[in-house]
């Protein structure tokens, strides 16, 4: 429970003698400095007046709305209202109308827009400045605008209103106005805000601009909270708008990046294949990575055989009584998992890697070893750090393909199209290839973060001409779906299964209503591939800009991949974060990480599952084995 100190501010309510009433506001941080702009009501509007607000809002229509913290929203005009009503979608209530001008005659300022907003009970976290638990704080406007924030700045502000029950607001201010500095002022600019029902909390000026802020219920909360929100913000960026300092977090465009670039190179000049590999049962057996390298033709034989191959052999721990392990990690598959090997396992493991080099030095031309290389690692990092080594230390080229050694390619794969594509359009920083958990994206996506997300998510969608290709070879009823490796009947069941999923899903309806909107009729035989912003860093095999990956996504101050662990694991929930905070198109544009759809309805890779890999010399023993006590007559 939270320990509330009184500090005394001015309200903004004016009086009858003109001379303003002395107020008191509840903070958690009882040294927390009253920010220029901070104006708090302790009961702003009556009781008739909130059961009469939250009766009409109660007829009108929710929409979900956030990333990391969700909740139901409805947003209104208040603006012209009653001199342009047949522009507007939806006019807000009356009591909403009434109450902006309640506002306006006591505080002197006119809101354009109103925002409900509907929180549940919410437990406020703050480790990790980019730990996946780390609460979203963000500032009412992305853009300053062009008058000093130590002004007026126009008749730019926020007022919130709680109704029926009371909210709380974390707010907080960092040492620069940046959606991403977590440094903060001092421990002092932070604090939680006490905002009874039916109080009234007014931001402007400094406290409106670079203070960021969360709004929840409280801890005494039984149930939902209602908070009225009466703003006027910037509404787009404009000459008399601006970015209150560069934020240099992740990939920001520039004007070099609109220049034409020459052709690309040969794809082996720009691209390096970066495998990675660790114990498993398997072992010594090279069989699992030869089953997977075998599936690179499906990318093009100048990817299977003349692209530069490395193959990142990971570290172990051998001494388990020393390894910090969860009880879950004590069984064998997950010990290996978690990089901790026996005695036998660790000799195995030796002869594997002797055995992947062997293959590399004699490996023949047109072979998938051939241009291959092993660095083996001296001590257990995990994928995410035994990946970080290769970019530092074996990838010299501008594009790196990523692969786990259980990750296949299912079907043809446009791998050169994508790296053309990526060549252009250096906004393009990642593109991850479908497999069966993300062909859907767009349908997980829009069940997440709902409609009025996934019209956004869909504005963000590229199709860049690098990847309008033949009809022949990609697409629907094409080569590569035809070449599909169905490898069981079961499997191929499924596959087919998902198909007719898949044309009936989000994903294929958008498809087909943004080619309904093209002016200009497709290029005949050709078909257009396209690639959809995903919030999820997928370790699945993915094509990336080296430095990208290198600089930004492993840059050590931001801490956004964990030794031992996966990259997906803890950069996801940073990226999510970011989208929150700076908006969709902005905030994914730093991360620029897209997936590959041929729009077939097939996926395009597959996984074999190393840790429960069993060679074929294993599965005919184990069948015999099975064969046997079948037979064997009871005595």
């Amino acid at each position: 429970m939270h320990e509330w100190h009184a500090l005394s501010l001015t309200s903004p309510v004016a009086k009858d003698l003109g001379q303003a009433d002395q107020s008191t506001i509840s903070v958690s941080n009882p040294e927390f400095p009253l920010p220029q702009g901070l104006s708090f009501h302790r009961c702003f509007v009556d009781q008739v007046t909130q059961q009469v607000l939250v009766k009409d809002i109660q007829t009108r229509e929710f929409v979900w709305e956030g990333f990391d913290q969700r909740r139901r929203v409805q947003r209104y005009h208040l603006s012209d209202v009653e001199t342009n009503p047949h522009d507007l979608d939806e006019l807000p209530p009356e009591s909403l109308l009434r109450l902006r001008d309640f506002l306006e005659s006591a505080t002197g300022l006119r809101p354009t827009h109103a925002a409900v907003e509907e929180f549940s009970i919410r437990k406020m976290k703050r480790s990790g400045e980019y730990a996946s638990n780390h609460t979203v704080t963000t500032f009412e406007s992305v853009q300053l605008p062009a008058l000093d924030v130590d002004q007026d700045s126009g008749s730019y502000f926020v007022a919130q209103i709680p109704l029926l029950q009371s909210a709380v607001q974390h707010v907080n201010k960092p040492r620069r106005r940046q959606a991403n500095c977590w440094e903060l002022e001092s421990n002092r600019h932070s604090t939680d805000i006490d905002m009874p029902a039916r109080s009234l909390l007014i931001k402007r000026k400094d406290f409106l601009w670079n203070w960021r802020s969360q709004m929840m219920a409280s801890e005494t909360t039984t149930d939902l909270v209602l908070v009225v929100k009466l703003y006027t913000l910037p509404e787009s960026r404009n000459e008399a708008s601006h970015i209150a300092d560069d934020d240099l977090f992740g990939y920001i465009p520039s004007p070099q990046d609109r220049i034409p670039k020459p052709p690309m190179p040969s794809l082996e000049e720009v691209l390096t294949i970066v495998i990675t590999t660790s114990p498993i049962k398997s072992h010594p057996s090279t069989e699992l990575l030869e089953r997977t390298m075998e599936t690179f033709v499906r990318a093009g034989t100048d990817f299977a055989y003349q692209c530069r191959k490395v193959i990142v052999c990971d570290g172990y721990r051998q001494d388990a009584a020393d390894a910090k392990v969860t009880k879950k990690h004590t069984n064998p598959k997950q010990a290996m998992r978690n990089g901790i090997v026996n005695q036998n396992q660790a000799e195995n493991y030796q002869a594997f890697k002797n055995a992947l080099k062997e293959k590399c030095a004699a490996a023949p031309v047109d072979t998938v070893f051939q241009n291959c290389t092993v660095e083996e690692l001296d001590s257990r990092h995990g994928y995410g750090f035994a990946l970080r080594h290769a970019l530092r230390e074996c990838v010299t080229t501008p594009f790196v393909c990523v692969i786990q050694h259980d990750r296949t390619f299912m079907r043809p794969t446009p791998m050169t199209h994508v790296l053309n594509a990526m060549w252009h359009h250096p906004r393009i920083k990642y593109v991850g290839m479908s497999m069966r958990s993300n062909l859907l994206y767009r349908d997980i996506f829009l069940g997440k973060y709902g409609r009025a997300y996934l019209d956004e998510l869909n504005a963000c969608i590229e199709r860049p001409p690098e990847l309008l290709v033949d009809a022949a070879e990609y697409g629907p009823n094409s080569r590569s779906t035809e070449l599909m490796d169905f490898a069981t009947d079961k499997l191929r069941d499924n596959i087919l299964a998902l198909t007719e999923t898949y044309r009936a899903s989000a994903q294929a309806i958008l498809e087909v209503e943004h080619r309904q909107t093209l002016t200009s009729l497709p290029t005949p035989g050709k078909h257009q591939m396209s690639l959809t912003p995903t919030l999820f860093w997928y370790d699945n095999i993915h094509v990336v800009d080296t430095a990208h990956y290198r600089d930004f996504i492993f840059h050590e101050p931001y801490q956004m991949v964990a030794r031992g662990g996966f990259v997906e694991d803890k950069l996801s929930p940073v990226l999510k974060r970011t989208v929150e905070r700076l908006g969709m198109r902005q905030g994914h544009a730093r991360f620029g990480c897209y997936l590959l759809d041929d729009h077939a309805g097939m996926f395009f890779t597959g996984h074999l599952d190393g840790g429960s890999y069993m060679t074929a010399a294993a599965k005919e023993t184990f069948v015999l084995a099975q064969t046997d006590k079948e037979e064997k007559p009871e005595l």
